[in-house]
């Protein structure tokens, strides 16, 4: 095969896939979760005049051999190496030990700038990811133009997705020296790991055992697909996105047994666009934090109800009525009032706990 064709093929498969794509999208401007703010010292930052030039490409740690994972300090131009992740990965902590001696507030990663003067800039005064709207300039003092650079390193969101991910929290939830027998089939279909996601999964496999909701998002699925107008688009359509799920957990199509020389599980399907639908705007299922599972059941509630002013609510059959009973301690007359309420908490005393080894007893 041609070299060149080589080149193409691995440069396609090198690409991002499409959920990576909206995930990224969708956490665009924000460093965990949380939106970045314009740091302080963008707009007057002092850059010292010592004659240094930094070169397009070919950079390595000042003090290390480190070539990756490298930082310009914006204000005395020196290239140093990152914080050591805790994986065991980034660098040696190079650019930190400088801003500690020198206080130079803000530094870029290299290797993340782009032609529209975007990049990941770190202010270590503010002990966090930042916005700096004057980059372009900053960088230019130092002589480097943007449009001689080529993005060539992982942005710090790119690898927070990938730490996410490769956390693996789904393993940590298994029988521990358990070999279990897999199963497959329609209901037997499970969900991708999105990085901190457990709590979406749980609530969505949970619903989809539910008659309702199996009756309007997977019998009623093709009806869905059918009503959905030309005029909006699927991907922010909720109850499009809530039928997708339903066929793809209670179909059996994502759940086939692979081929007996494969080594990999089946590969579920990944909720990335329903997990961007349901999130938007909100402050904190729109981050990859994790989550409380209560909170998001609720919130998921609101949304049923909020998309399904004209039709059948399957969230109705969550609803119930709980009765309380007042006493007057002095006329000993009693009063009974109901209220709605969709989750019934149950207490459970901390001392009846079967693994008090693993939790904390007040």
């Amino acid at each position: 095969m041609p070299d060149i064709v080589k080149q193409s093929v691995q440069a396609i498969i090198d690409l991002p896939s499409a959920s990576k794509l909206a995930e990224l999208e969708a956490l665009s401007g924000t460093w965990d979760g949380e939106c970045r703010i314009v740091s302080i010292y963008a707009n007057n930052l002092q850059q010292l005049d010592n004659g240094k030039k930094i070169p397009p490409t070919g950079w390595n740690c000042e003090k290390c051999d480190k070539t990756d994972n490298l930082w310009l300090n914006l204000t005395d131009g020196s290239i140093l190496c990152g914080r050591k992740f805790f994986d065991g990965t980034g660098g040696n902590n190079h650019a930190v030990e400088h801003y500690n001696a020198t206080k130079y507030p803000l530094a870029v990663k290299l290797g993340t700038i782009t032609k529209d003067g975007k990049g990941d800039v770190y202010s270590y005064a503010e002990d966090d990811m930042v916005e700096n709207p004057n980059l372009v300039e900053h960088l230019a003092h130092w002589g480097i133009n943007i449009a001689n650079l080529e993005k060539t390193e992982k942005s710090m969101l790119e690898l927070e997705l990938e730490l996410n991910t490769k956390s693996n929290e789904w393993a940590a939830m298994q029988e521990s020296g358990v070999k279990l027998k897999p199963i497959y089939g329609p209901g037997y279909t499970g969900m991708e790991n999105m990085g901190n996601s457990c709590y979406l999964n749980s609530v969505i496999q949970m619903l989809f055992r539910t008659p309702d909701f199996i009756n309007k998002y997977y019998e009623g699925a093709d009806g869905i697909f059918d009503k959905a107008t030309g005029n909006v688009d699927p991907a922010e359509d909720f109850n499009v996105q809530m039928a997708k799920l339903g066929h793809g957990l209670l179909s059996g199509k994502y759940s086939q047994p692979p081929p007996p020389e494969s080594n990999e599980g089946p590969p579920g399907i990944c909720p990335q666009m329903f997990k961007t639908l349901v999130g938007k705007g909100h402050p904190e299922f729109s981050t990859k934090k994790q989550q409380d599972v209560q909170e998001f059941m609720l919130h998921l509630l609101t949304l049923l109800e909020r998309n399904n002013k004209t039709q059948i609510n399957p969230g109705e059959c969550f609803k119930f009525k709980i009765e309380e009973r007042f006493q007057c301690g002095t006329s000993k007359k009693v009063k009974y009032l109901t209220r709605p309420e969709v989750i019934l908490p149950l207490l459970i005393p901390m001392d009846a706990a079967v693994n008090k080894e693993e939790v904390c007893l007040v």
